[in-house]
Order: structure tokens, then C-alpha cells, then sequence
């Protein structure tokens, strides 16, 4: 005669954690939160042993702390084996709240516009003045950059359950010509971004450097959507914003000043 099985599953248990410790995290986890604050601890345990529960928590590996009062929860299914969030992940919990998006060369490798994997150096533009710091095995490196230049050119992509600004791939470009130490050099960047311009949409780029990329980034954008066959009527929008310098430059400043001189754009055409 068989045996039936027992279809009643056993209790998990997490030998480690308190009973309150578990209901903790597995409300969170219901409630499909990624992230939670101190404030949202002293809200579900009361303030005066906040601190120590979070303490706790990350002690045992069930919180991490990205910042001061910010934490990533794990998911209470990880806790019996190693896992960590990445850097992005990381650096968009330290910065909620406030505007920001991430970008430079990483935003490279996560458009797919490389077959690099730039994962070293995360670059974040912020509003406000930040201090560079290590973040989840990478470097996160702070650009203070206008209010303006945020409210426009980034994307929301969801990151292992959390929503992360980033720049997108228009937005990316620009940022490696108006900040070319991004790329290691100006030289670097203009063969990245020359690289890279096929695959990226070009009235979007025109649209975006005419809201506020600098006036040399405009110049040299301008060389090369022509060379590369855009009627000068679609760039509009970037001659103007060109015209509010009068300077001669080189395309590749890192270049020897020699080549022939475009005159629409005041560009010495050095990269050839």
C-alpha cells in the first residue's frame, strides 16, 4: 500500500533573524520595496531602537547600507546565498530624492552602443556638490551640472527592481563631447562618440545640444552629422547654438592644430 506524501510545506526558517526581524523584512517585501530609510524603520518599529534594528539587519546581511539613513533590502528568498546589488542600483538608492541621472561611459555599455564593458567608473550628474567615493566595487564619480541639463535627456530603467535615471543614448554622447574626461581625453571621446553616432537617433541629438550643450560641443557635432551626410537645414537649431562663439577650434584638441578649416562651423578639421 503506498503512502500518501504530506503536501504540507514546512515553515522557512532563517535561523539568524528574529521573529520581528523576518515579519520586518517580509512586509517590505509585499510591499515590493527595494530601498528603505531610517525613517521607514522608525515608522515600523518606533525610533528609539530604529538604529539598532537597522544595525542589526545589515550585520546580518539582510540590509546594506549604501548612505547615510538609506539602506537596499535583499530579498528574503537571497538570504542563504552571497549576492550584491550593483553599483547603479547602489548609487540610485543614495540619491532618491533628489535630480540625477548616471551616465559617461557606462551608459555606454548599458545602451549597447560598445561591445566595452565600461564597469570601473559610474558617473552620476547631480545638482549639488557631492564627494567621489568607492560604491559596490566602482568608483561612483559626481558631476555638478545645472538643474536644466537634468530635467531633460534621461530614462528610467528598472535595475534589479529599483527605477535608476540614466542618461540616454543622445544625452550619453553629449556628455562625452561637453565633458571629454569621461573618455580619458578629448581625443578618446571624439572616437567614441564617431563610433557610436550611426546607431543614435540625430534629430534627438540636434534637439538636445541646442538646449544647452556647450557652444565647442555644437561646433564639432555639426562637422560630423555633415560629414556624415545630414542637410545643413536639420542642423538649424545646432548652428545657432554655434554662433555664440566665435572661436576657432580643433576637432581634436589633444591634436596637432594642422588640417583644413571648415568655415560654417570654426572647426580645424585635425582628426583625419
Amino acid at each position: 500500500m503506498k503512502v500518501a506524501k504530506s503536501t504540507t510545506r514546512k515553515a522557512t526558517s532563517y535561523p539568524s533573524l528574529s521573529r520581528r526581524e523576518v515579519a520586518l523584512l517580509a512586509e517590505w517585501e509585499r510591499e515590493r520595496r527595494v530601498s528603505v530609510t531610517l525613517d521607514n524603520i522608525r515608522s515600523a518599529v518606533g525610533a528609539p531602537v530604529a538604529r539598532d534594528v537597522a544595525s542589526r539587519l545589515v550585520a546580518k546581511k539582510a540590509l546594506e547600507r549604501v548612505g547615510p539613513g538609506r539602506y537596499l533590502v535583499r530579498p528574503l528568498r537571497t538570504l542563504s546565498r552571497p549576492t550584491a546589488p550593483s553599483a547603479a542600483v547602489q548609487a540610485a538608492v543614495l540619491l532618491q530624492g533628489e535630480p540625477y541621472y548616471l551616465g559617461g561611459l557606462w551608459a555606454l555599455t548599458f545602451h549597447r552602443l560598445t561591445g566595452q564593458q565600461y564597469i570601473s567608473v559610474l558617473d552620476a550628474f547631480v545638482a549639488r556638490q557631492r564627494q567621489s567615493s568607492p560604491l559596490g566595487g566602482a568608483r561612483l564619480a559626481f558631476h555638478r551640472v545645472s538643474p536644466k541639463r537634468l530635467s531633460h535627456g534621461s530614462v528610467a530603467a528598472d535595475l534589479e527592481g529599483m527605477s535608476v535615471q540614466v542618461s540616454d543614448p543622445e544625452r550619453t554622447l553629449l556628455d562625452l563631447l561637453d565633458f571629454p574626461a569621461l573618455a580619458g581625453g578629448s581625443g578618446q571621446a571624439l572616437r567614441i562618440v564617431k563610433q557610436t553616432l550611426p546607431r543614435v537617433d540625430h534629430a534627438k541629438l540636434v534637439e538636445d545640444a541646442a538646449k544647452g550643450a556647450r557652444s565647442s560641443t555644437c561646433q564639432r557635432l555639426g562637422v560630423l552629422l555633415e560629414r556624415g551626410g545630414t542637410p545643413f537645414r536639420r542642423l538649424a537649431a545646432l548652428y545657432e547654438q554655434a554662433l555664440k562663439t566665435k572661436s576657432v577650434l580643433s576637432m581634436d584638441a589633444s591634436a596637432l592644430r594642422k588640417g583644413p578649416v571648415n568655415q560654417r562651423w570654426r572647426v580645424v578639421e585635425n582628426d583625419r
